[in-house]
């Protein structure tokens, strides 16, 4: 039923370099161009993949689940064996959690930027690595309850290393208007960053593109929307050459850490402005009244708004609803305030009716804490006074 030549391809997590052994593997089919599986009795492929479904159960794979064939991009769910069992670690699960949708190129594109982050500097995937465990610890990293996707906050890292610079003893600080003439950010901006630049003389200031190069692509489901697919795309060359510019060894994760929850708990402002890879250097953060003009999101609100990179019409953070903005702002908050307790030299502190010895907390340990597990979701998870 699927024309020949169609391929897949793995997105997301498992692909893009921010994810862990124990990711979800994401999938979707690839159709060659010029083909189709649509029709007018099938306008989103869903009775095509019914018929693959069944070719899965067929052939092993086990709770293959067919729900979401109603989705706008239909998706099959299936667990796969990862080998044989007594090859297996003790603590490895035996299946691998597996999607399967419809011809998804956005995806594939996403992946592929947030992988090239990744592999500019290893720095972004260790903090995504915490962030994501904390997120998950805290409650707070589950879109049915209305909280952010992973993706969410992965993009939340990469507005926060593209729009902070270096500002002298080991720390760093968003790009001022004073500064951006001489800011290079800890991360390039990909989508923005001149291609030039990496290739000019030692010393060359930062350079950005007054607009970005435009190369559209034919939304999926979207019959007259286009997006702008560009970004850097570095050969193995000019990708050693943006280590070399961008290296992370002089940042203390630690330091980079208790910024990132700083300017999510205390710097942003989420009344006026918006998560965004477009934020740069040469224009600053993404105003609100812009995104409320061009696409018509809500403007003079205190939620968090967060700018899909190519779908930049699509609000990443529009399942939060009700108080969950403000939970997820009070827990930036928590991280960062245990954070600086243990860099302040504090011996001790109190959270939730329990005294934690500090004294002699190493990093594992203060990562550990800062990761505890929410034992009631109702817990406001603030230090008594």
């Amino acid at each position: 039923c699927f024309p020949p030549g169609t391929k897949v391809a793995i997105f997301g997590s498992s692909a893009n370099g921010y994810g862990s052994p124990k990711s979800d593997l994401d999938m979707c089919l690839q159709i060659p161009t010029g083909t189709s599986v649509i029709s007018e009795d099938d306008p989103t492929g869903a009775k095509a993949m019914a018929i693959l479904a069944k070719v899965f159960e067929e052939n092993g794979m086990k709770d293959v689940d067919t729900v979401r064939l109603t989705a706008r991009i239909p998706v099959i769910k299936f667990n796969c064996a990862r080998g044989n069992e007594n090859e297996l670690a003790s603590d490895e699960e035996p299946f691998m959690e597996c999607d399967l949708s419809m011809h998804n190129p956005l995806a594939v594109l996403n992946t592929s930027l947030l992988r090239t982050y990744a592999e500019i500097n290893p720095v972004s995937r260790v903090l995504a690595s915490v962030i994501k465990r904390w997120a998950k610890a805290r409650d707070i990293n589950n879109p049915a309850r209305h909280t952010l996707s992973s993706y969410g906050y992965i993009l939340m890292l990469l507005h926060f290393l593209t729009y902070h610079q270096r500002s002298g003893n080991g720390l760093v600080s968003p790009v001022g208007k004073s500064t951006r003439n001489h800011a290079i950010p800890l991360l390039p901006n990909l989508q923005w960053m001149d291609e030039r630049w990496p290739q000019s003389p030692a010393g060359t200031p930062y350079m950005e593109y007054k607009e970005p190069p435009k190369v559209p692509m034919q939304h999926p489901l979207e019959e007259n929307a286009h997006v702008n697919s560009y970004f850097y795309r570095p050969n193995a060359a000019m990708l050693s050459n943006l280590q070399r510019l961008f290296p992370g060894q002089d940042l203390s994760l630690a330091i980079l850490l208790a910024s990132f929850f700083r300017y999510y708990a205390f710097e942003f402002d989420y009344k006026r402005h918006v998560v965004s890879l477009n934020s740069t250097v040469a224009h600053g953060v993404v105003e609100r009244e812009v995104k409320a003009e061009l696409d018509g999101w809500r403007n003079y609100s205190a939620a968090l708004t967060i700018e899909d990179p190519f779908e930049t019409f699509y609000d990443v953070a529009h399942v939060l609803r009700g108080g969950y903005y403000h939970r997820i702002r009070r827990e930036f908050a928590v991280a960062y305030s245990k954070i600086a307790d243990v860099a302040s030299g504090k011996t001790t502190s109190t959270w939730n009716n329990r005294v934690v010895d500090l004294s002699q907390m190493s990093g594992m340990a203060l990562i550990n804490w800062i990761c505890e597990p929410v034992v009631d979701r109702e817990d406001a998870s603030t230090p008594d006074k």
